[in-house]
């Protein structure tokens, strides 16, 4: 197996542990080059993966594995690493700090699980995941053995059996009646939800190189004996009645559905490879992150927020070849990413960007886009009695960015703060939140310098 280790808006990590972007040193040949190009165009549409060119090859925001053939490739957010970590550490301390947010955002409920020694113990994104599923999976076998449930069925039967159907029962059997076609419901453990789990775990089997979870996933499917594996959609797991179970359960059909989604996606012309990936977009990941954070902090920060505030950008229009009169209309959607309502004080919107931003860069890495929408937003929002104060929203990177940018020949202002999210999440939340006041705190000062000019 070909193992590479990337990081977002960057290359990769050679053997020496330092930062490289050749495409002819991930020893990969170009059959696994052609396949990865294909992948990174078409695994999701509208954004690519990577950014490959004939010599180079650079991650772009998206995070998490891509395994086919015998390639298996690793993304990891390297603005979540901890700075006061060793080298040996700071993958670990990503992988730590990204698992918390997934949690935290209810990407994927994993709360049940130590994130700590998870991070610990499992040296890449891929092996975290399937570390959660084979324990969850091995805790429930163990305590209350394989999964029942009722499956529907339809057979020519010599003894009957719930019901008669009628209709098949006499075009099958009208010179023997000896046999009657029946529907009935057998609560039997080889259902789908038993099958799509040792599924599951055999085809993790394959892609584990860590000795534990080999170990659990051998067990699981150990204990699954008797099941016929197969694969199941998500749809059809969504419409089995499993009853009231515990929320460990929950979880562990939860994770089963994301594998399932992940596990059979193929493309035109390689038909013999398979490709397994859970990706994030680390731009959604960051806004919702700073979102759920502000959320579940609204009482001690005394504000009401909202996400995905739609407003239209025209509220009237003119027809010049119609009488020239204003006329009522409500035009072209807006969507602010974070609006906050202090208790006293007006709006304030937050539009987050997960980008790299420094001194050193042109306009310290805002772009003219940035600037413009943000600044569309404060205008939109805009009332007879009050402007909100809006915001562009950074992670920290090299340095810490707190500006505040005047408009030319306006009073109209908007601030670009950087937020620390490579400290640990777990235990340092409280220290985030504060950042976060901060900036609420700063608005509602500029605002009030606003009227008094």
């Amino acid at each position: 197996m070909k193992e590479l280790t990337f990081f977002e808006y960057s290359g990769y990590q050679d053997s020496t542990g330092n930062e490289a972007d050749s495409l002819a040193s991930t020893m990969m040949n170009l059959d696994e080059i052609q396949y990865l190009r294909s992948v990174s165009e078409n695994l999701i549409p509208g954004k690519s993966i990577f950014e490959i060119s004939s010599t180079k090859i650079r991650a772009t925001s998206m995070v998490g594995v891509i395994s086919f053939g015998g390639v298996q490739i690793e993304i990891l957010p390297k603005l979540l690493k901890n700075n006061y970590s060793q080298q040996k550490e700071s993958n670990s301390s990503i992988l730590k700090n990204l698992m918390f947010i997934l949690s935290f955002t209810n990407v994927l409920e994993i709360n049940d699980v130590g994130i700590a020694s998870l991070s610990q113990n499992c040296d890449s994104f891929i092996e975290a995941y399937i570390s959660i599923f084979a324990q969850r999976l091995s805790r429930h076998l163990i305590r209350f053995g394989t999964p029942k449930a009722y499956v529907e069925k339809s057979e020519n039967l010599n003894t009957m059996r719930g019901k008669i159907s009628f209709a098949k029962h006499s075009s099958l059997n009208t010179f023997d009646q000896s046999h009657i076609f029946c529907d009935y419901a057998e609560f039997t453990d080889d259902n789908s939800l038993s099958k799509a789990l040792k599924f599951v775990a055999q085809v993790l089997c394959h892609l584990t190189s860590n000795p534990s979870n080999l170990s659990s996933l051998n067990r699981c499917v150990g204990l699954l004996d008797g099941v016929q594996a197969s694969f199941v959609t998500s749809e059809e797991l969504d419409r089995l009645t499993t009853g009231r179970r515990e929320p460990n359960f929950v979880a562990l059909v939860n994770l089963t559905k994301m594998f399932l989604k992940h596990l059979r996606p193929e493309f035109a012309g390689h038909k013999k490879n398979k490709v397994f990936a859970i990706l994030f977009d680390m731009n959604e990941l960051f806004e919702e992150f700073i979102y759920q954070v502000l959320k579940k902090n609204e009482s001690s920060l005394s504000i009401q927020v909202t996400a995905q505030k739609r407003k239209r950008l025209v509220s009237e229009e003119k027809d010049f070849l119609n009488g020239e009169k204003w006329v009522r209309r409500n035009l072209f959607d807006t969507y602010t990413d974070i609006l906050v309502k202090p208790q006293n004080g007006p709006e304030l919107i937050i539009d987050t960007k997960y980008k790299i931003v420094h001194s050193q860069k042109s306009h310290y890495g805002i772009s003219n886009q940035d600037a413009y929408q943000v600044l569309a937003y404060r205008q939109i929002h805009k009332t007879e009695v009050s402007e909100p104060s809006v915001a562009l929203l950074y992670p920290k990177s090299s340095e810490d960015i707190k500006k505040e940018f005047r408009i030319n020949g306006s009073s109209s202002t908007f601030m670009a703060w950087t937020i620390d999210i490579s400290r640990d999440l777990k235990s340092d939340m409280p220290s985030l939140v504060e950042e976060l006041k901060k900036l609420i705190q700063k608005s509602e000062t500029n605002t009030a310098e606003d009227v008094l000019r």
